[in-house]
């Protein structure tokens, strides 16, 4: 009797791992890590309320997937068999598939980021599943641009996926951003004013997609909302303490022209709380924050405006310090690197149904973590490398599906730029979407390299 002969194609091995790696993630986290942030959205959404400024649209999803299945569950398993999905039809994109593609994804499906995060239910977990996908369903579509049918349908959905990416990560729009210019590019088809009208009309359309997503998901009777506002506000209050504090000679003119006992207090009370490590440090301390809310959003801004056109080096010392923590933290431990079980409020929690949650398998989770802090595996500045590398070098080859990959290495790395300006925290999770993007397209490119001494750039 001949025995048995089972053949394994190098593409059959890549889904293979990506289904392997999607049910390990489901047994590890299942059903879901949820902080604070966590909790709160999911009781907007299950009750239809608006109690936070957290984005509408997370909340609407996560209370969506409960009126299913009670809790996060089924959320985490869609979200989590989305992306997956998308990896395991990266073979497609590409003529021919190498054992590397499934050996890299095997490494990576081990990292913290990816056995770990995707079972924790946050807002920045979510855009970067869904900027992810949607670049990958790009490239399918670059790859069928001439069945307009397909093409369509392909593009609707990145459309919908990227939009609603946008509206729970406010500077989610840099990837949207790039990925209007992967779409221009290939729209083009060798005319620029084609690919512009491309790249506008899907800029524009994820705008006006993403402003529907949001008015659709908010409840009835929801305030007015105001977290673009107050995020300004934070972060130009943040500045400005922060100059206060570098410098003690940088003066406050603009707020002690208002409140000067105010603008007093600030200072004094600023060099003692501040920190570019979260500006959490400052809303927990109510000596300041009473002289912090006494001047008016307007004297903070004009204050802000000072130090950015009359003193911008003082500006930039302050944003390096806070991009210093965020990007390369000084001491990991200090900055969430990964949660685990359900912690919140009881008054929260109870009407949910949820209890308090840190069992064996999440402590051992929390260990396992720990292992990668301090190693490059668990450095913001090492994805974004990669980012950068394989964005080059599939620019360099310049296939179709490689246009919209490589715009999702370049949004990866402008979108750890942004927190130059924008950080207030620490938090790993804010840079999460750096970390998934390099390593997607580390997976794109292993599967078929592009090595520029063997392929020559391609026109098409």
């Amino acid at each position: 009797m001949a025995g048995l002969k089972l053949e394994v194609s190098p593409r059959q091995a890549v889904r293979a791992v990506a289904a392997v790696g999607l049910l390990a993630m489901l047994g590890a986290n299942l059903p879901g890590h949820l902080s604070y942030d966590s909790v709160a959205q999911l009781y907007e959404g299950h009750f239809h309320v608006r109690e936070t400024w957290g984005p509408a649209l997370y909340a609407w999803v996560l209370g969506f997937f409960d009126q299913f299945i009670p809790g996060t569950s089924l959320y985490v398993t869609v979200s989590g068999a989305i992306l997956f999905g998308a990896i395991a039809s990266l073979p497609d994109l590409r003529p021919r598939t190498r054992w590397l593609g499934a050996v890299v994804l095997a490494a990576l499906l081990f990292t913290p980021q990816v056995l770990i995060y995707q079972g924790i239910v946050w807002k920045d977990v979510m855009f970067a599943n869904c900027a992810v996908v949607s670049s990958v369903l790009i490239a399918h579509a670059a790859q069928r641009w001439e069945e307009r049918r397909r093409r369509w349908v392909l593009l609707i959905l990145a459309l919908v996926l990227m939009a609603a990416g946008t509206q729970v990560r406010q500077n989610g729009i840099i990837a949207g951003g790039f990925a209007a210019i992967a779409v221009g590019w290939i729209g083009a088809q060798g005319r620029w004013r084609r690919g512009l009208i491309w790249g506008v009309g899907a800029f524009a359309a994820l705008l006006v997609t993403g402003w529907a997503e949001t008015k659709l998901s908010e409840p009835a009777k929801a305030p007015k909302d105001t977290a673009t506002s107050t995020g300004i506000h934070i972060v130009q209050t943040y500045d400005v303490i922060g100059a206060a504090t570098l410098d003690p000679d940088y003066r406050l003119d603009v707020l002690a022209a208002v409140d000067p006992a105010a603008a007093k207090a600030v200072r004094e009370r600023g060099k003692l709380d501040w920190s570019g490590r979260r500006v959490d440090f400052l809303d927990r301390d109510t000596a300041i924050q009473g002289p912090v809310n006494a001047l008016p959003d307007a004297a903070w801004s004009r204050q802000w405006i000072d130090l950015v056109t009359h003193h911008p080096a003082l500006y930039l010392r302050v944003r390096l310090e806070d991009f210093r923590w965020v990007f390369f933290p000084p001491v990991i431990d200090w900055c969430l690197p990964v949660y685990v079980g359900v912690d919140a409020p009881a008054e929260k929690m109870a009407p949910l149904g949820l209890k308090h949650r840190f069992a064996q398998s999440d402590a051992q989770l929390n260990n396992y973590a720990s292992w990668f802090l301090g190693t490059p595996v668990y450095e913001h500045l090492t994805w974004t490398l990669v980012c950068l590398v394989v964005g080059g070098l599939l620019l360099w080859r310049r296939e179709r599906a490689d246009i919209p990959m490589a715009a999702l290495q370049l949004a990866g790395a402008a979108f750890a730029a942004s927190f130059l300006i924008i950080s207030i925290a620490c938090d790993y999770r804010y840079l999460y979407f750096t970390d998934l993007a390099a390593m997607v397209g580390l997976v794109y490119a292993a599967i078929d390299p592009p090595t520029p001494w063997r392929f020559p750039p391609s026109r098409g």
